[in-house]
Parts: structure tokens; C-alpha cells; sequence
């Protein structure tokens, strides 16, 4: 173990019966000052040297040996920050060590273009790269403490895939599609957090923290035919996991359908106006939509199966629809008439 480390040590048994399980012993160490144990087994390294720790349940006992070595003298930590020419943070920026003896070692910028590498060794070059931008470089040392970046380039592009991407630098508002796989989440956002939606440690056990940069947004946790998003110019970044796959201004599917499928979907273009049937399953989710944006304010009518036996649905579908969403659960809806 290295000092200010922790590890868990577990005991098991085996019982008269030949049975084996795993037992709570009384835990101890033979130099608490090299390295400690709690009564959950856990070891907390303190000094360089050597312990033994043992457990005992009863008359039987076991030990384990713990080697704590010195803190290398030569190693250190470095953090630093990542922006662009308007100084906006940059995501998933790859910040890699060129040479020297940390050659490699590598991490990616947060979504507040915050990065930190622990564990180098003498002096090296770092890189900061992302696709779209001129590679930046600087000179790490152990006085650097922090070593920011600031990237050129990254005109806004007409598609992109999975990450964090900032409105105006690096996509340009409008509306998107992508033919997306299951378990595609996707969020508009107000600003630059340091983790993605909900992420960070949880305050209360088993809950994310409040995540404050969230306009809007939506999960797809069924196998969708197609998914649309209106990014908008008051938006500071738009953010998408890699199973929503590549993000394009022009849809995947362009021909008019005889049936719905799920999936969100264009009145008009993709899916004619009038009146719809399904047969659907409980939890059927289905919403009439005037825009794209993943917010309650372009809902223009929704409706949800709430009984276990399903149901028989009729949906009418207005020409000044903008769109309209539908899940698994709905099954296919076919035209009875039209508007």
C-alpha cells in the first residue's frame, strides 16, 4: 500500500460442517502506526514498513501481511483547465503526456474543462487535443502545479456524436437527428457543470446531486426508429451519451410512413396528419409536439396508459403539429382517417 491509501480486508470460515461463509473476526494490527484496522476490516496505511493484521473469531485466527511503502519524492500532481478563443470551457478534451518518463499518461477535460493527472514524474510536454482544434502544447514540472490550455478552431459543425459540445462554438443552433440505439440520453443546457447530468457523488446514498444546468431533455430506453432535437441559441451546451450515436441536420429517414413506429418523428415530411389507432401496451407514453426541445412547454397534448391490461388508443394528429413521440409500448399506429 502507498501512505494515505485505504483497502478492505474480508475473512471467511470454514465451519465443522465443511460449510464456508464469510465471518466478521475481531480485527487488529501488529504495528498500528505503519498501517491501522478498523473493526470492517479496513486497513489504512500511515507510514513506510511492515504489519501484520489479523483476525480472530474464537479460537481461530489468520494474518494477513501489509507493506506500506514511502510516498516517491519525485512524483506530483497536476490540475489545470481547458477553454477556447472565447474562453468557454471545452469537454473531452484528451490532455496526454508526450515524453519524459509519464510518456502516455492521459485524461479527459470535464464539462467545465477541468482536467487533473496525478502521478508524474519530471518534467514533460502535455497535449491538449480534441478533433476540430489545433493541438495546444505546455511544460509540466513538479513548480507547475497547474498548466491551463486554450484551444483554436472549432468552427461550429452540422454533426456530431457523443459528449458535451458548446452552442455556438461548436455546433451551431437547430434542429437534429440521429437514428439512436437503446439507453440514448440526451440534454440541452445552461451552462458548463463539472460532471454530466446528475453525476458527481451522491449526498444522500443511492441520490445523484440537483444538476442546475439542466434545461431539458430525454432518455430513450426502448429501441427508437428515430430521435429530434431543436437546439436553441440561448442554450450554453448540448450534451448526449454515445449511444445516440451521430447527430445530423437532415433526417435519417426522409420518405412519408404508412405506419408510425417508435420514435419522434416530423408531421409532414415523415408522418401525415389525421387520425391514428394503436393497440397499446401499460406505459404507453405518446405526445403531440409543436417544437423539439425536450421541455413540457412543446407538448401540445400527451397521453399515458396507466392500466396493466393496455388499451385501445385514437390519436389525432393536427397539420400544425411540429412532431410526434411515441414508445415501445404504443406498438405501430396506423391512419384510419385523415384530418
Amino acid at each position: 500500500m502507498e501512505i494515505g491509501t485505504v483497502t478492505q480486508l474480508t475473512a471467511w470460515a470454514t465451519f465443522s460442517d465443511g460449510a464456508t461463509g464469510q465471518v466478521d473476526p475481531l480485527w487488529s494490527s501488529s504495528t498500528p502506526e505503519v498501517a491501522s484496522v478498523d473493526g470492517r476490516g479496513f486497513v489504512f496505511a500511515h507510514a513506510p514498513g511492515e504489519t501484520r493484521i489479523a483476525a480472530t473469531l474464537g479460537p481461530a485466527s489468520a494474518e494477513a501481511g501489509v507493506a506500506v511503502a514511502p510516498v516517491n519524492p519525485n512524483l506530483y500532481d497536476l490540475s489545470g483547465r481547458v477553454v477556447n478563443h472565447n474562453g468557454r470551457p471545452v469537454a473531452d478534451v484528451l490532455v496526454v503526456a508526450l515524453d519524459g518518463p509519464s510518456a502516455r499518461k492521459a485524461t479527459v477535460t470535464h464539462g467545465d474543462g477541468g482536467y487533473f493527472l496525478r502521478d508524474l514524474e519530471g518534467d514533460t510536454t502535455l497535449a491538449a487535443r480534441k478533433d476540430g482544434y489545433a493541438e495546444a502544447t505546455g511544460l509540466a514540472t513538479r513548480d507547475s502545479g497547474r498548466l491551463d490550455f486554450t484551444l483554436t478552431g472549432g468552427a461550429p459543425r452540422d454533426s456530431f456524436g457523443g459528449g458535451q459540445w458548446i452552442v455556438g462554438d461548436e455546433v451551431s443552433p437547430g434542429r437534429y437527428f440521429t437514428d439512436p440505439e437503446l439507453y440514448c440520453r440526451w440534454n440541452r443546457r445552461s451552462g458548463f457543470s463539472i460532471g454530466y447530468p446528475a453525476g458527481g457523488a451522491a449526498l444522500v446514498p443511492f441520490e445523484s446531486p440537483p444538476d442546475h444546468d439542466f434545461i431539458a431533455g430525454r432518455e430513450l430506453r426502448f429501441d427508437s426508429g428515430q430521435e429530434i432535437v431543436d437546439i436553441r441559441p440561448g442554450d450554453a451546451a448540448f450534451w448526449s451519451r454515445a449511444e445516440c450515436g451521430e447527430w445530423r441536420t437532415e433526417p435519417p429517414h426522409p420518405e412519408v410512413m404508412e405506419a408510425i413506429g417508435p420514435g419522434t418523428w416530423l408531421v409532414g415530411a415523415q408522418i401525415a396528419p389525421g387520425t391514428y389507432r394503436a393497440d397499446a401496451d401499460y406505459l404507453c407514453l405518446w405526445l403531440r409536439l409543436a417544437a423539439f426541445g425536450g421541455g413540457q412547454e412543446d407538448v401540445v397534448e400527451d397521453g399515458l396508459v396507466e392500466t396493466r391490461a393496455g388499451a385501445e388508443l385514437t390519436v389525432t394528429i393536427d397539420p400544425s403539429d411540429a412532431g410526434f413521440y411515441s414508445d415501445a409500448e404504443c406498438g405501430p399506429w396506423t391512419r384510419v382517417e385523415d384530418p
